[in-house]
């Protein structure tokens, strides 16, 4: 190998020596280049509403260097995605508060995923949030056909040390374990329901609860959907409300589509009270937002029976359950209004 002279050495040694400070200190910058970027701009959805195919969100940029330069450079870059990764995408400018809005008609229907960020100048300049979402499907002619009438309910069985069967309701920890029903008996990860006087659920008209809907105890007196069972000490309940009890909200009445056997819809009204208190326990919630573990209705349907299955979850906000999601297994048989 070829030798450099001593001094040449010496100075090509002294050269690579003072380059590793430069390129460390290069790539320190490009770091905090970088994550200055990541945190320039926060987007947070502040509403999401769903009213057929239309979507409506608005939400809030928190921007770092807070300058009209740096507002007029920021816009959110929205994409709706479906179930089988098909996208459509929209770009939304921000306003003198940092706000931002739209809205648009949507082609997708089913379990959705609406994820927004921030960009400056096209550049991503934050992190993305996420809300998952439903569209339910309309009729048209020779599509499916809307079951209007009541889903009468097969009473539940839940014996020890095997799953339960007919309609039941199963609490599920933050863990996605069952939470145990001490006042079930037999399997306790499952609470057994029986029909009320209604008989089952109607797609025909609401079914509220009772006023009071509340005995002194704090046990729900609502018996139309089912019978008030008992559930961690109290009774509980279900009912359909044209507006929500928890959040006052709008409540569509429920629809249940049958398309060649397969059933889906939006059960947003469904509210289960207990302890004095009233829970949405519907599928999508009311605005059709799917929150946690919230996850669209569906099930089964023989037109020559009418038997028919139903199962979603719903995630439980506020009171001693918040956080905890509720599955529902519904079966029975639909009897057509009329």
């Amino acid at each position: 190998m070829k030798q450099l002279p001593l001094g040449r050495s010496v100075t090509a040694f002294l050269l690579a020596a003072a380059l590793v400070p430069t390129a460390a200190l290069a790539a320190h910058a490009l770091h905090s280049e970088r994550a200055a970027r990541r945190a320039l701009a926060q987007v947070s959805i502040t509403s999401l509403k769903v009213n057929g195919a239309t979507v409506r969100i608005a939400g809030h940029v928190k921007l770092g260097p807070n300058t009209a330069a740096v507002r007029r450079k920021t816009t959110v870059a929205l994409t709706l995605r479906s179930s089988t990764g098909a996208t459509e995408r929209l770009v939304k400018k921000i306003n003198s508060a940092d706000h931002f809005s739209t809205s648009w008609n949507t082609s997708f229907t089913g379990e959705l995923t609406l994820s927004a960020v921030a960009r400056e100048s096209g550049v991503r300049a934050g992190s993305a949030v996420s809300r998952a979402l439903a569209v339910i499907k309309s009729v048209s002619a020779g599509g499916p056909s809307k079951l209007l009438g009541t889903f009468d309910l097969t009473p539940g069985s839940n014996p020890k040390q095997q799953v339960a069967s007919g309609t039941y309701f199963v609490m599920l920890t933050p863990g996605n374990n069952a939470f145990a029903n001490i006042s079930a008996g037999g399997n306790t990860d499952f609470t057994p329901l029986k029909p009320g006087h209604d008989g089952g659920f109607s797609t025909v008209n609401y079914q509220p609860a009772p006023s009071p809907a509340f005995n002194h105890t704090g046990s729900a007196l609502a018996d139309s959907i089912i019978k008030p069972t008992a559930f961690d000490g109290a009774n509980f309940s279900v009912d359909t409300n044209a507006n929500d009890a928890q959040s006052g909200a709008a409540n569509p009445l429920p629809v249940i589509y049958d398309s060649n056997g397969t059933l889906s819809g939006q059960i947003t009204a469904w509210d289960a009270q207990w302890n004095k208190q009233s829970f949405n326990q519907g599928s999508p919630k009311p605005g059709g937002s799917l929150p946690g573990a919230t996850t669209v209705l569906s099930g089964t349907y023989d037109s020559v029976t009418g038997a028919f299955t139903l199962i979603w979850k719903s995630r439980i906000v506020g009171g001693p359950f918040n956080g905890f999601t509720g599955e529902w297994h519904l079966t029975g048989h639909f009897v057509p209004a009329g």
